[in-house]
């Protein structure tokens, strides 16, 4: 009695899963051990309890066996179909007197029926028939059918009739995918071998044609010997080819003669032309044509220098698409890489969320986890839609957080739900530690009403927050031209995941390519990370940043001296790093405002001295406050376009 009193008990658990995942069907797109284990035990049962039910002359039980052998087969493969053949064979020989040689027999039907499930549902049923008979024959010679055909053939036809995605749900979501996925992974992998090694030789060929632009980009000088040779040959081709004294001065003073055009040159560099008292006198009285000889090496010079100017804009310009190129390579290279990393996923909790985004009523069609790069948790979920009235989003957060143990929330605050499949994809990443608040406060040039300056701040995805400043040569629409573009390309090279460095170099090349007149921007960069708390500050030419820091009150000056961005083909960048704590601020501003102290005669320390002076937690205040003390250094007339950016960087509360 306690013996039978412990089965019951047991069975309860048992049933009760069993029935959980069957009421559940609809909703469930995946099953946990514990509930494998339960179908199976209940399905062995259910097959143990139809050994004497007959219909029209058939076993029941033998029928439902050899289809289940039959299904798992043609859906899973050998492997599995074998493992249900095992399977049906031991339930059989226990529950007759069938000899054991049924369980070898079922698992090599089984076999074949996987082997020929290429050819369909046909083939699958030729493989059983045909195991069953060549084991039959082999076995004791045909003298007694282990499987009858009165059981083989209403099992097939059933099973032609059956469709397949009725059996989906047991047979792909019962922990029985390992080989679908393993495959499907393989094939993964070489797809992303080929892809690194097609991006790496792109990056490769674009690396050397950058070398080679490299190598022809060098601009010569016109004082090069081939260059003053052509000059000679110029104006003796010109002047001197029909003069009576040619053969004199060129053949038999020929010395003399290039000393004399050696001469000619160092004026001509000194003062940009000549005059005929800057040519020898002993040459004068010999050159009968002289003052034509002096109109001729002005003009052919005139010539050269403009030659050469567009000599060096093609050297400069062959330099700069090396310099693009270079960096294009770069950035494939950076994507090979990024490409090439071990993404860790994590089948375990892919299984877990499904299983309770399941019993929460979501219809979950595929979970997707990983860990990025940089060890933040990443987590793509695909289901039925609901509607876009956004009640599945809460669900997500809460149920994905609660099995991470990370806070996850919603990556975009889009709806993602797609009218005509009626599914919706949400992509939960994990919430930031810190976040960002900005204040802004700007005023334009006295005699302007357009401001030179330009400025940014965002989200850029990846937890780094993005603040930006430049400011354009000059002031008004021109130089609010240029800020303009250096901000906007900013913005969608650093959304696009381009690297601090490859992305001021191409605004660099652009603004170097942009003019034939001088035209450029200074760059004011501070990069947030947002789950760490650290900023990298870099600057182009930009007059420095200050840190005021919460716990203390004081300012920490950071600058860096280099020159704006559009002036040098290689431009000069400087990273700093610096820790940030709970409430401290960042500050950012352009070189009206800072000059604007020191007409009061201020430096840095005196600007980190009044900034220590405002006392407020609010950045829109801190911005104004220290715009209005700018504005007042000016006495009321803004000499300069003038921006001040603020920040707050606040821990999370949770």
């Amino acid at each position: 009695a306690l013996l039978q009193g412990l089965i019951v008990f047991s069975m309860v658990f048992i049933f009760r899963n069993a029935l959980a995942v069957i009421h559940e069907r609809r909703n469930r797109s995946a099953m946990t051990n514990e509930e494998v284990i339960s179908i199976a035990i209940t399905s062995v049962l259910v097959l143990l309890g139809l050994t004497n039910i007959q219909l029209f002359g058939f076993t029941l039980k033998n029928i439902l066996c050899i289809l289940s052998v039959l299904l798992l087969g043609f859906r899973r493969g050998a492997g599995v179909g074998a493992a249900a053949g095992v399977t049906v064979g031991l339930v059989i020989s226990m529950t007759s007197t069938v000899t054991p040689l049924a369980i070898g027999l079922y698992a090599f039907c089984g076999l074949l029926a996987g082997v020929f499930k290429p050819l369909g549902k046909t083939g699958s049923s030729l493989g059983f028939m045909l195991g069953n008979t060549v084991l039959t024959i082999y076995l004791n010679g045909s003298t007694e059918v282990f499987i009858h055909l009165k059981e083989i053939i209403p099992a097939i036809g059933i099973f032609m009739l059956v469709p397949v995605r009725c059996v989906d749900f047991l047979v792909l979501k019962a922990g029985l995918e390992g080989e679908a996925e393993s495959s499907s992974r393989a094939y993964g992998l070489r797809i992303k071998d080929v892809a690194v090694e097609r991006l790496n030789r792109f990056s490769k060929t674009l690396g050397e044609l950058s070398k080679t632009f490299n190598e022809i980009s060098e601009t010569k000088v016109v004082t090069d010997k081939q260059d003053i040779s052509l000059l000679f040959d110029r104006v003796a081709d010109r002047i001197c080819k029909d003069c009576s004294l040619c053969l004199h001065c060129w053949d038999r003073n020929f010395y003399n003669t290039y000393q004399v055009m050696f001469k000619i040159v160092e004026e001509l560099e000194r003062k940009g032309r000549i005059e005929e008292s800057d040519i020898p006198v002993y040459f004068m009285q010999r050159c009968e044509r002289i003052e034509e000889f002096v109109r001729a090496v002005n003009n052919i010079y005139e010539l050269f220098k403009v030659d050469m100017v567009w000599r060096g804009r093609i050297g400069e310009s062959r330099g700069l698409v090396s310099q693009q190129l270079n960096g294009i390579s770069r950035i494939i290279s950076n994507l090979a890489s990024e490409i090439n990393r071990d993404i860790r996923f994590s089948g375990e909790l892919e299984n877990s969320i499904t299983l309770e985004l399941n019993r929460a009523g979501l219809k979950v069609r595929e979970v997707m986890v990983y860990q990025n790069k940089w060890d933040k948790y990443e987590v793509s979920i695909s289901h039925c839609g609901c509607g876009g009235v956004r009640s599945c989003i809460s669900i997500m957060q809460r149920t994905v957080s609660g099995i991470t143990g990370r806070k996850m929330i919603k990556e975009d605050r889009e709806c993602s739900h797609i009218e005509a499949s009626g599914v919706c994809t949400v992509k939960l990443v994990e919430e930031e530690a810190y976040q960002v608040t900005t204040g802004i406060a700007r005023v334009p040039k006295h005699d302007s009403t357009i401001s030179g300056d330009s400025y940014t701040f965002m989200n850029a995805g990846n937890g780094k927050y993005i603040l930006a400043l430049s400011d354009g040569m000059g002031s008004g629409k021109r130089a609010a031209t240029q800020s303009r573009a250096v901000i906007s390309l900013l913005e969608q090279f650093m959304e696009t995941g381009f690297d601090k460095d490859t992305t001021l170099k191409m605004i660099n090349s652009v603004l170097v390519l942009k003019s034939s007149d001088d035209a450029y921007s200074t760059v004011d960069l501070s990069v947030v990370d947002l789950y760490r708390g650290e900023v990298e500050f870099v600057k182009v030419g930009a007059v420095p940043t200050y840190i005021k820091r919460a716990e203390t009150g004081r300012v920490e000056v950071i600058k860096a001296a280099t020159l704006p961005a559009g002036i040098l083909q290689n431009i000069q960048t400087e990273l700093i790093h610096k820790k940030l704590q709970n409430g401290d601020f960042i500050i950012m501003m352009t070189d009206g405002v800072a000059d604007s102290f020191f007409l009061e005669q201020c430096n840095e320390k005196g600007v980190a001295s009044f900034i220590e002076d405002i006392d407020t937690l609010n950045p829109q205040e801190i911005a104004d406050v220290i715009l209005d003390k700018a504005y007042e250094n000016c006495g009321g007339k803004a000499d300069d376009d003038m921006t001040v950016i603020a920040a707050k960087v606040w821990r999370k509360v949770g």
